[in-house]
């Protein structure tokens, strides 16, 4: 073969796989609206897997045309530079698939990890965001935050041994959108003239909550214990946990691949605002509000709320032959609470509100009734807030403000269990 008809079918090659890629991103645009909080698509029209086949298609073409047109010393410098590049990649991802490394953490910002582990006697002072807005990429202003923790790492103003009242939970608790002092632990601590301790970290499911109490030892004889249940992620974070208790503690191999975590980073350079910012997102006068979780919370996780139920139950167990008091309290999703008074888009799902509402309200009020555990649904205190014009919740976060601390502690303050403490 002569290197005039090699040169041709190299440049045949090269056109037949630039079709291939232009024929893919012909047909593979995808414009379904996504609910995904975290799914973007290139440029707001390809999934992952559809644009990087036309891209490698590209790519592909490109290293045909240099082999095609290049001098020898010139294509042999190019495949060194690429095998420099596939083998410090291949050794980074190496890292991440062992443990040596964890990209996620590490690509995330520094400020995003605070709360997320018992830290003793941190002190530290900076800006921070609302989640869902962050997320989805929609612009919000920074919140100034100070965040303390003590002996044990969890957020407490006041570094005490003991207090009467221990409050577990997670990032409802944590609060770290606004000040110690607007909390419900500070503002119940002040109601009833006792000490208050937060016993919560970020992103923990109600069995995992148990196990961080259980590690501080804890003295709860004729002290109260009171956990709170998040409807938002409650069901997700106890499956996550239990299907980790499974299949081992190390995140999933994807979690802790380099190439995923830049991709992904990639992508939402492309498309920075999800489709999901819009459809979930409704007005109560001229104020918006988002909504993170909805259906997706809990669709296909109902049996969740029995794998909860049954550790609350051996964790009530271990805390009355202790000498302690159990309790729970019952915090109610965003949607729930705001849903009925927002106007939605014309094409949002959640036009249909009761779809969007867990049936763990329920299950635990039947459960409580059953064990007599004590039981304090939030819902009808958020709502009446909300509906008098003072809304719980931050308007791009799926937590609390500080008015809905306040009527979380005043509802709590009112509460059997809490006036019974002598």
């Amino acid at each position: 073969m002569t290197a005039k008809s090699r040169r041709a079918i190299l440049i045949a090659a090269c056109v037949g796989l630039v079709a291939l890629a232009l024929a893919t991103l012909r047909f593979s645009v995808d414009t379904t609206p996504s609910y995904s909080s975290y799914e973007r698509r290139w440029f707001g029209l390809w999934h992952t897997r559809d644009f990087l086949l036309a891209s490698l298609s590209l790519l592909a073409a490109g290293t045909l045309l240099l082999t095609a047109v290049a001098t020898r010393r010139t294509l042999l410098a190019l495949l060194a530079i690429v095998m420099s590049v596939v083998l410090t990649l291949a050794a980074l991802e190496a890292a991440g698939a062992v443990g040596l490394v964890n990209w996620s953490r590490l690509l995330e910002p520094r400020v995003s990890q605070i709360g997320t582990r018992a830290v003793p006697h941190v002190d530290v002072s900076g800006n921070t965001f609302q989640d869902t807005a962050s997320i989805w990429g929609i612009p919000s202003d920074p919140i100034p935050f100070r965040y303390r923790t003590d002996r044990r790492g969890y957020r407490n103003d006041v570094d005490r041994e003991v207090a009467d009242v221990y409050l577990l939970g997670d990032s409802v608790l944590v609060a770290a959108l606004i000040p110690f002092p607007q909390t419900v632990t500070a503002r119940l601590e002040s109601a009833i003239h006792k000490p208050v301790m937060t016993v919560a970290l970020i992103g923990l499911g109600p069995q995992e909550e148990h196990q961080i109490f259980r590690d501080a030892k804890l003295d709860v004889r004729g002290r109260l214990v009171i956990q709170f249940i998040f409807e938002g992620n409650d069901l997700l974070d106890s499956k996550r946990f239990r299907d980790r208790a499974n299949k081992g503690s190390a995140p999933p191999l994807l979690e802790r691949s380099l190439s995923h975590q830049l991709l992904t980073r990639l992508q939402r350079l492309t498309q920075p605002v999800p489709d999901v910012a819009t459809l979930r997102t409704g007005m109560i006068g001229g104020q918006r509000y988002t909504f993170r979780w909805a259906r997706e919370s809990f669709a296909g996780l109902e049996g969740e709320a029995a794998a909860i139920t049954e550790a609350l139950e051996q964790f009530a167990r271990e805390v009355h032959d202790a000498g302690g008091e159990f309790a729970i309290v019952f915090v109610p999703s965003k949607i729930r609470v705001l849903g009925p008074l927002c106007q939605f888009p014309p094409q949002s799902d959640l036009n249909d509100l009761p779809s969007h509402l867990s049936p763990l309200r329920d299950y635990l009020r039947s459960w409580s009734a059953r064990t007599r555990i004590e039981f304090l649904d939030l819902t009808d205190a958020l709502q009446d807030a909300a509906r008098a014009g003072h809304i719980p919740w931050f308007w791009g976060d799926t937590h609390w403000n500080a008015e809905g601390h306040a009527v979380a502690a005043e509802a709590i303050t009112a509460w059997g269990p809490v006036k019974a403490l002598k």
